[in-house]
């Protein structure tokens, strides 16, 4: 059986992997509305996913590593370092797709500064992987195995890894307006992420949406200052969340674990940066009431979505985890907080060859 162009017997996971051939996409950001061209090539043993970001605007080009060293702060994206104050954004869904397809290694080059969104989902991304084809490579995989349970809290939520031989997710979130609570638990391989997160799209709220459309110069424009600070009010008043109809996943409080001040700090961005430009139909989900405008592709769609945005975050680990990942209200600050204690505390967990777990299994 074939997941694409991937084979299962060549998804197996012992050995690092590459792209066959090269691909190219086109289009533009989420949060810049900027077009960039992105292309994904093959890379030898042990180059892991890097970077060539060659920034049109300004004749610059930098190299980065995706890890967390690189990771920096970015509303509502994931981004990486690529110096001089800059950064390249949006970086998860392609991060996602690369780790579920299990690409150990590829070379990849930007013309701009962010990731295109294509329809805000990874099965783009996805198709293009299995366009350029997998290639297994000589060098052992390596993964890092969950030994003791490990959590971390947010401000509404919390993130928590436990022993585990596969990667498998428990994800719920309760803070969606008119949505109650949403849950979905399952594994995380190549065939389930294809046809179970992949096509979850990138979601916001209309009122969200609206807040930022009020702050363009079109609206300043248009509108008298009255009746934006009127609409701007107005807003908020679909933030209230329903009532649970469900229970989400559960916290641990005997196994949290502090998050340090120089972690939080480097949490939350700074700088002022654009966000959701580039938001459009076919490019989010848009909540309003309780419905995705225009339907939805799966009843839990945004809970999914968060589990996308999840996968891509903790591909940044630089290995795969082996371990149960249990959420509620992920949030991609809670994740770098996430893997970046998780590092600090080397009792938790091990790094070990996946071909050795493959035959304990068996």
């Amino acid at each position: 059986m074939e997941l694409g162009g991937i084979a299962h017997s060549a998804v197996d996971g012992s050995c690092e992997a590459t792209l066959r051939q090269s691909v190219s996409v086109r289009g533009p950001g989420l949060h810049t509305g900027r077009v960039a061209r992105v292309t994904l090539a093959p890379a030898p043993a042990g180059h892991g996913i890097r970077f060539t970001v060659h920034c049109p605007r300004t004749g610059t080009r930098a190299e980065v590593q995706a890890g967390t060293a690189a990771w920096v702060a970015s509303r509502m994206s994931t981004a990486l370092d690529i110096g001089q104050s800059r950064k390249l954004r949006t970086i998860e869904h392609l991060m996602a797709s690369l780790a579920a397809s299990r690409i150990d290694n590829a070379a990849i080059a930007v013309e701009g500064t962010e990731i295109p969104i294509l329809d805000g989902s990874a099965s783009r991304w996805c198709a293009l992987i299995d366009e350029a084809g997998r290639v297994p490579q000589a060098r052992p995989r390596q993964a890092l195995r969950i030994r003791v349970p490990f959590q971390v809290n947010g401000l509404h939520g919390f993130l928590r890894a436990e022993p585990g031989d596969d990667f498998t997710v428990d994800v719920s979130t309760d803070r969606l307006p008119d949505f109650g609570v949403l849950r979905w638990t399952g594994p995380i391989d190549p065939g389930t992420f294809r046809t179970a997160i992949a096509p979850s799209r990138s979601f916001g709220n209309a009122s969200l949406i609206w807040r930022t459309l009020l702050k363009t110069r079109l609206a300043r424009t248009l509108l008298p200052a009255g009746a934006r600070d009127r609409l701007w009010a107005r807003s908020f008043t679909a933030q209230t969340v329903a009532e649970c109809r469900r229970d989400p996943a559960p916290a641990r409080p005997e196994h949290q674990r502090p998050i340090r001040p120089d972690t939080e700090d480097r949490m939350h961005p700074r700088d002022r940066e654009p966000l959701l430009r580039g938001a459009r139909p076919g490019r989010v989900a848009i909540l309003l009431g309780g419905r995705v405008l225009g339907g939805a592709r799966f009843p839990d769609e945004p809970v999914r979505h968060k589990i996308l945005d999840l996968v891509g975050d903790l591909a940044l680990a630089g290995r795969p985890i082996l371990g149960r990942v249990v959420a509620n209200c992920p949030t991609h600050a809670l994740t770098f907080a996430f893997l970046t204690e998780l590092m600090r505390h080397p009792e938790c967990w091990e790094v070990v060859p996946l071909a050795e777990v493959r035959h304990r299994a068996t």
